[in-house]
């Protein structure tokens, strides 16, 4: 199965090597595709290629030119290259929408308009806001 993954889109997948990566990769933004040369200015393609081929599938190329690249950025902020055969294409899934919820501590009712009013000038409509 080919991986399809576009930019700026937000997705979640699994890993083959996931003792290796983790699981975090869920409301991930894709933010660049990129070939082995562009990876490498960013990490050793070569050393992970080694690191984690043998948990990839049958017939994945056993070379590091031989499948792209992705950069990601995770919900907590860190910055991710991946090669595109390490993601499990069937576990691949397009985010469309989701909820966020915020606590803010120390405020009143008065503060109420302009933490709305921040949010809508910042293209946000959809708003619940409550004072527990």
């Amino acid at each position: 199965m080919s991986v399809q993954l576009s930019i700026r889109n937000v997705y979640n997948f699994d890993v083959y090597p996931l003792s290796l990566l983790g699981s975090n990769f869920k409301g991930v933004t894709v933010l660049a595709i990129m070939d082995r040369d562009m990876a490498n200015k960013e990490m050793d393609t070569e050393a992970r290629h080694v690191q984690f081929y043998p948990y990839l599938p049958s017939g994945t190329p056993n070379d590091p030119n031989g499948y792209d690249y992705v950069k990601i950025k995770t919900m907590s902020g860190q910055v991710v290259i991946l090669g595109i055969a390490w993601i499990k294409a069937e576990t691949i899934e397009l985010v469309t929408s989701s909820t966020i919820s915020i606590k803010i501590g120390n405020v009143t009712a008065n503060d109420v308009p302009r933490i709305r009013n921040a949010l809508v000038q910042n293209g946000y409509s959809n708003i619940n806001i409550s004072i527990d």
